[in-house]
């Protein structure tokens, strides 16, 4: 991927990849991906001794639509802000569950321009 090669980790990374990045970690809306985005995190910890969570949100992204409903955010500012709130609520659990790993959050559009968010 561009965005991981660009930040010099070309092959020196785990992908996870869920429906809403962010949201996945703590929607209540999908309970199994909240366990998949926990469990391999704690996979890739133990196997591979990641030090770093690096959460990649996309702009219009399907599982906000489908979280927020009709409180979907779906451009600009408001979107960022949207997608701001959720990945903080992910790096404060992040920073209680493992308080060891370093995060950073990006929001990328669909030319694959990103923006760190978080």
């Amino acid at each position: 991927m561009r965005f991981f090669d660009g930040k010099h980790l070309t092959k020196d990374y785990d992908q996870v990849s869920l429906a809403g990045a962010s949201l996945a970690a703590v929607s209540d809306k999908f309970p199994s991906a909240n366990a998949a985005f926990w469990d391999q995190l704690g996979i890739a910890k133990q196997l591979h001794h990641i030090k770093k969570v690096i959460v990649v949100d996309h702009r219009d992204c399907g599982a906000y639509k489908v979280a927020f409903g009709k409180d979907y955010q779906g451009e600009g500012a408001a979107e960022t802000a949207q997608h701001k709130s959720v990945m903080e609520q992910v790096k404060a659990k992040l920073a209680k569950t493992h308080p060891d790993l370093a995060a950073e959050f990006y929001l990328m559009a669909l030319d694959g321009k990103a923006e760190r968010v978080v």
